[in-house]
Order: structure tokens, then C-alpha cells, then sequence
């Protein structure tokens, strides 16, 4: 693995400062963002267990676009907009569901294989005679990544395997693609800008003050470190000694030295992200999925969910049932820090970030913003209507910050 020198991010950003507080308060920024960035990158849908038999579908939807994944009768996944050819209503009106052998629009009845393909139109006689392959379901971006399946409404970039080749051999040791899933998916909603919550995502420096409970667990050996090509990656190794907390203490304990990993593994938490706003979380005993992404102005959504092996034994279960719970825990600090964060940046006397060592994550990820977004350099906002097109003109004459 390459990872970017420490010189090289501070040189990026120009300077130990974060993007502009205007950029974290602008709808035209917020719509933006979603074209550009999200629906011109691979988006986590669900994994390969989700999905299991002929039929079963899984939903995503992202600004204006709706995504559908479903297992065609090959075993094959396939992904589509969620979108009628006769009137654009959803062909699917859950988010999860079986479809059967097709689909059938719930608007006026046109059914359609699990193909894609056109399959019958009720009262097909009173419409103009039709080429049927011209009214197949519009098919969209799909690939399975080591258990993972993700969609691209757009863009032609690299796949997801090209994009995360530093991290697939150590991937690769968790066996994902075997998993099943071990608890409910969960879905947060937040009054605040998405890059808010990565930000708080993309460093370690509050672990020791902001979650002490994981501090306990780890130690000082949490560490971030950003790769070239837009990956990231933080660690932190379970500390050998006697922890202060007691759920700690039980953790530690119920983990089982008999595992699928091998040594070099067993005792870590591995943090692997992918711009925009996906995250891997690699555990002894289970993994984590989740994604952020802004749901409108002032609004961004978090999904995820957990997988695992399958393991009876007690002292797994107990070990997996404790994770949750200190992750959770984790995750409720994390919401709150967010939010506190995200109420300063609103404020008049909120006039930029200056950031440490510590916090190069988050560097890197306003760099990358930066050299995609050129517009997020400028430290006003510029006249409303006009982001869009100051933006265009920005990349076209090579306004950006170069990234690793």
C-alpha cells in the first residue's frame, strides 16, 4: 500500500485550514455534490446476502434517481432504475421486496422481466405499434465487489475493484462475500451537511476526548493514514492491557483465539473508506457497512448495516453482542459531536478550521473536494444562481488543487 506523506496533504491544502464555512450552508453547493460527486460514484446498495434467491430486489434511492438491484434467474444481479417506461412511476414500491419472475409497475400494470426487458403492456392495442426492446428498463452501473454490491448512475471512472486494489488483500482475509446478516440495518437522518459528518469521520484525534470508551479499547495506537487514489484507511490494535471499563474487559475476553484471521489480525479495528462517503469497518468478530450521503439542504443520511460469519459458539455471539453495543455507543458520541460541530459552522463567528497532524483525513478529503468542486476554494459564496456556472468556468480553467 502507498499512502500519501504528511508533506504532501498539508502542501494540498495550502495551508492548515478546511474548506470555507459557506460551503457546509449552500443548497446550490448540497444539489451540486449530488450531481457531480454521488451519482457519478459507485454507491453501496446492499451485500450479496441481502439479495439471496430469484426475484428478491433491494432499493436505493439518491437525489432524484432511484436505483433497483434484483437477482435475475441466472443468479445474476442486475441493477436498474426504478423507473416505468410508460409513465416513470416506481416499478417497485418498497424499498425491499420479491418481485417474483417480474416486475409489475403498480401504475397501470406493464410488467417487465427480470432481465430488464419489456414483458407484456396491458391494452397493448391501444397504443402506436411499439419497437419493445426500445421500452426495456433503463439499466444502470452494477458491480459485486467481495460480497458488496454497488451501483453508478453515472460517470465512467474506475470499477470498484480498480478502485480499492491497495486494500484487497487485506479485504480479502474477512471472507465478506460468505457473510449473512447479524442485526437490523439502521438509517439516521441528520439536520445538517453530509461533509460535516465525514469530517468527523475522517480523523482520530477526538477518539481520546470524544470516545472513551474506544480509547480504552485501543489505546494510543489509533492511527489514520490516507492512501493514493482516494482511499483511506485508520487502525487501531486492541490494547493488551488491563482495561478501565468493564464491557471492555468482557470483550477482550469473549474474542476467541480460533479464528479465520490470521494472527497479524485477530486483536484489530480497521476503518477502510472510499470517497464520497463509504466506510468498511473490519472487526475480530463481525464487519460494519455503512454510507453517507446528503439528502437535500441541510440534510444528509446515514445507512448501514452489520455481517458475520457464521459462528454458534457462546462466546462469539457474546463478543459480537458486546461490539455492538461499544459501537453504538461510539456512534451515539459521534452524533452528538457532529451536531455541535455543525451548529458552530452556522454561526457568524465561525471563521475556518485549523487543523493538526491528527486531522490530515480530514485535509485530504477537502482536498479532493477541492480538486473535483474548484468552486469550494473561493472563501465567499458566490451570487446566488450563479455556483453552477462560476464552478464550470473554475474547471475549465484549471481552477483546482491538485490531490494524490
Amino acid at each position: 500500500m502507498k499512502f500519501v506523506p504528511t508533506k504532501e496533504i498539508c502542501s494540498q491544502a495550502g495551508s492548515r485550514g478546511g474548506l470555507p464555512a459557506w460551503t457546509y450552508n449552500n443548497n446550490e453547493l448540497t444539489q451540486l455534490e449530488i450531481e457531480q460527486l454521488f451519482l457519478c460514484n459507485w454507491m453501496f446498495v446492499a451485500h450479496v446476502s441481502d439479495i439471496p434467491a430469484c426475484g428478491d430486489y433491494q432499493c436505493f434511492a439518491l437525489g432524484n434517481e432511484r436505483a433497483l438491484v434484483v437477482r435475475d434467474e441466472q443468479g445474476r444481479l442486475r441493477a436498474f432504475h426504478n423507473l416505468c417506461r410508460h409513465r416513470a412511476s416506481r416499478i417497485v414500491a418498497d424499498d425491499k421486496g420479491h418481485c417474483g419472475k417480474a416486475f409489475v409497475c403498480p401504475f397501470h400494470g406493464w410488467s417487465y422481466h427480470l432481465d430488464g426487458s419489456l414483458k407484456n403492456i396491458p391494452r397493448a392495442d391501444s397504443f402506436p405499434q411499439l419497437e419493445r426492446h426500445q421500452f426495456s428498463l433503463k439499466a444502470i452501473d452494477c458491480e459485486v465487489w467481495q460480497g458488496m454490491i454497488f451501483v453508478r448512475f453515472g460517470g465512467d471512472g474506475p470499477s470498484v475493484t480498480e478502485l480499492f486494489a491497495a486494500a484487497a488483500a487485506e479485504i480479502g482475509l474477512y471472507r465478506i462475500d460468505e457473510m449473512q446478516p447479524f442485526d437490523e440495518a439502521y438509517r439516521y437522518q441528520f439536520d445538517l451537511d453530509w461533509k460535516a459528518v465525514l469530517d468527523i469521520d475522517n480523523e482520530g484525534y477526538h477518539i481520546p476526548v470524544g470516545h472513551p470508551e474506544l480509547f480504552d479499547l485501543v489505546g494510543a495506537s489509533y492511527t489514520d493514514q490516507q492512501l493514493e487514489g482516494g482511499l483511506n484507511r485508520a487502525c487501531g490494535a486492541i490494547d493488551q492491557r488491563r482495561h478501565r471499563m468493564q464491557r471492555n474487559r468482557d470483550y477482550v475476553a469473549a474474542l476467541l483465539r480460533k479464528s479465520y484471521l490470521p494472527d497479524s489480525h485477530k486483536n484489530l479495528w480497521i476503518y477502510w473508506g472510499m470517497f464520497p462517503g463509504f466506510v468498511l469497518t473490519l472487526f475480530p468478530d463481525q464487519i460494519e457497512i455503512y454510507q453517507i450521503y446528503p439528502g437535500g439542504n441541510q440534510q444528509s443520511v446515514m445507512v448501514g448495516a452489520t455481517y458475520a460469519l457464521a459462528d454458534d459458539r457462546p462466546a462469539m455471539q457474546r463478543a459480537r453482542a458486546l461490539n455492538r453495543e461499544i459501537n453504538m455507543g461510539v456512534g451515539e458520541e459521534d452524533i452528538r459531536l457532529v451536531k455541535w460541530a455543525a451548529e458552530g459552522m452556522r454561526s457568524q463567528a465561525f471563521d475556518g478550521l485549523l487543523l493538526s497532524d491528527l486531522e490530515l483525513g480530514v485535509a485530504s478529503f477537502h482536498n479532493r473536494l477541492r480538486q473535483l468542486l474548484p468552486v469550494v476554494t473561493l472563501t465567499q459564496a458566490p451570487p446566488g444562481g450563479s455556483l453552477r456556472e462560476v464552478n464550470a468556468r473554475m474547471q475549465q480553467q484549471g481552477s483546482v488543487t491538485a490531490v494524490g
